[in-house]
């Protein structure tokens, strides 16, 4: 008779393993946890869903701020922006007093009297012809001389004229061309400034028909008073138009009055250290004809 003996299945075996070695652990950790109360096991962090929230928009204009602190060439400095170097601008001096109208020029350091306003050139001179208050009272050079013609009425006598400024020492020479003088007279003088109302001493052509023999009259200003009159005043009587030919002599401020160096007038004191030199002319009430022209100015300073 035979006999056949079965074996235990291996999974059955295998699940018995397992359930023991399960209560094993379960055993052991519950041991463990009442033999140490203390310790327990660390907590899991929370995850928790990021929330995006969008920052406003800000527009921004980067402007490049020049700056010295970083060195040139490094790559994070801005250069500073080319700083253009101006051109020397030469301004030429206004010719001088003397030369000016030999070079048919009016120089802009002759002052208008009465003061009004003229437009200058590039050259240190006034553009011509200058305007003196009035339209027909124009100063105008030609042929190296500076020449003026006044053919109306006035109501009330005026002076018009320029000044300009000399030395408080020294010499003042100048020629008169007289073509016509009737109503007016012709001044040319030395004053403390440059104004008719300051103390002056003025060389005066008065009028008359026969252009080719003047007195010369000495006259102190501001109050006109005549100092000196000479009744016969002809350098060339031969010579049309004829030529009058006054020097101012300065010295320490006294102004005296020579007629070809040879004749002279009384000094006058003037309180200034800056004098200055005026030509013109005075009209009168009523109808005036005037033709004139001024030239060889020299001027000497000591």
């Amino acid at each position: 008779m035979t006999t056949n003996r079965r074996g235990i299945d291996p999974a059955i075996i295998a699940a018995v393993i397992g359930v023991m070695g399960t209560l094993c652990v379960t055993l052991i950790t519950l041991y463990a946890n009442r033999l140490l109360p203390g310790i327990s096991p660390s907590p899991q962090p929370t995850l928790l869903e990021p929330t995006w929230t969008a920052s406003p928009t800000v527009t921004m204009t980067y402007t490049p701020i020049p700056t010295d602190t970083v060195p040139a060439g490094n790559p994070t400095s801005t250069p500073a922006p080319a700083t253009p170097t101006p051109e020397a601008t030469l301004t030429p001096a206004p010719p001088a007093i003397g030369s000016d109208w030999a070079n048919n020029c009016i120089s802009v350091l002759w002052r208008t009297y009465p003061e009004t306003p003229q437009t200058t050139t590039s050259s240190g001179c006034y553009s011509q012809p200058m305007n003196l208050s009035e339209p027909v009272n124009l100063f105008f050079t030609e042929n190296g001389s500076l020449k003026f013609s006044v053919n109306r009425s006035f109501e009330t006598p005026q002076v018009y004229g320029l000044f300009a400024p000399i030395p408080s020492n020294g010499t003042v020479r100048i020629d008169t061309l007289l073509s016509r003088q009737q109503g007016g007279e012709i001044w040319i003088g030395v004053f403390a400034e440059p104004n008719i109302t300051s103390q002056g001493l003025v060389a005066v052509l008065p009028s008359g028909d026969n252009v080719k023999n003047r007195q010369l009259i000495q006259r102190k200003m501001p109050e006109q008073t005549e100092l000196h009159r000479l009744e016969t005043f002809s350098d060339d009587p031969t010579q049309d138009p004829p030529r009058y030919t006054i020097v101012f002599e300065i010295v320490n401020g006294q102004v005296n009055v020579q007629r070809l160096q040879d004749t002279e007038f009384t000094a006058v004191p003037l309180s200034s250290t800056q004098l200055w030199l005026f030509v013109g002319y005075q009209v009168a009430s009523g109808n005036n004809r005037l033709d004139a022209e001024f030239l060889n100015l020299v001027v000497q300073g000591q």
